[in-house]
């Protein structure tokens, strides 16, 4: 019998479909493969099904994790769908068909192979949204909307929603995520959404960017802190890994 390949859209809610779709084939762990659209090589004796992303089907899977595994679960399932790792929805499922079978304890099963790769998922995506909270730069266009860019591994705007929303309430922003194409719009006392974004709209977006007075503070003020005899590039890149200084524009004189 040939493999059985889900492709599915890379959100949680693509995620989520899949998950349910292959739970009802019931297709046994040995033949079964679901993997993100628009990144997996076709191989020969493999079957794919495309999977259409269903909000319905995407809520069941989340009300049964949240209600039978417990939200400590569903929150590490939820990261770890935001997650780069190619392998991402086979630990998910995996790891679902053991917390269906052992309840909210499988959480503290970290000698599990299948939790603890959950797990470490999980804890990395949260990581770089816990630094992009703080390396965020924004400029500001001639309309006042305030515009920025990052460059993140995994899907971190979706977790960094609800802080920037919470601190610039008053505030129209936009964060364009450009690895994954995607952006945060936020519109004065309005919720916050997110929205995937054409290669065309992303740039149109960014040119407006008109943000010299915003950058030209953050350069004096990054200046105006630092003591010359006391530079260390080593410690300084420890805290601020070079591939998050893209768009920080302190690092750019």
């Amino acid at each position: 019998m040939n493999r059985i390949v889900y492709l599915c859209e890379d959100t949680p809610d693509g995620v989520f479909t899949a998950i349910y779709d292959a739970w009802a084939a019931g297709i046994p762990d040995d033949q079964l493969s679901i993997r993100v659209q628009n990144n997996y090589m076709m191989e020969f004796f493999t079957d794919y099904v495309e999977v259409q992303t269903d909000l319905e089907k995407a809520v069941k899977v989340a009300r049964s994790v949240s209600r039978k595994i417990g939200t400590d679960a569903y929150d590490m399932i939820y990261k770890a769908a935001l997650s780069c790792e190619e392998e991402k929805i086979n630990v998910i499922y995996r790891f679902l068909k053991l917390g269906f079978s052992y309840g909210h304890s499988v959480v503290a099963m970290h000698a599990d192979d299948r939790v603890c790769r959950l797990f470490e998922y999980s804890r990395t995506v949260t990581n770089e949204a816990h630094l992009f909270r703080e390396f965020v730069r924004f400029g500001e266009s001639d309309e006042g909307i305030l515009i920025s860019r990052i460059k993140p591994k995994n899907q971190v705007l979706p977790l960094i929603a609800y802080h920037f929303s919470d601190r610039f309430p008053e505030e129209d922003f936009v964060i364009l995520d450009e690895t994954h194409r995607m952006g945060l719009f936020h519109a004065k006392g309005r919720t916050a959404y997110l929205s995937p974004l054409t290669q065309e709209a992303f740039d149109n977006i960014w040119k407006h960017n008109q943000g010299q007075m915003y950058e030209d503070l953050w350069r004096t003020f990054f200046r105006t802190i630092a003591i010359q005899e006391r530079t260390n590039k080593q410690c300084q890149r420890n805290h601020c890994a070079l591939r998050y200084r893209d768009y920080m524009v302190e690092f750019h004189r």
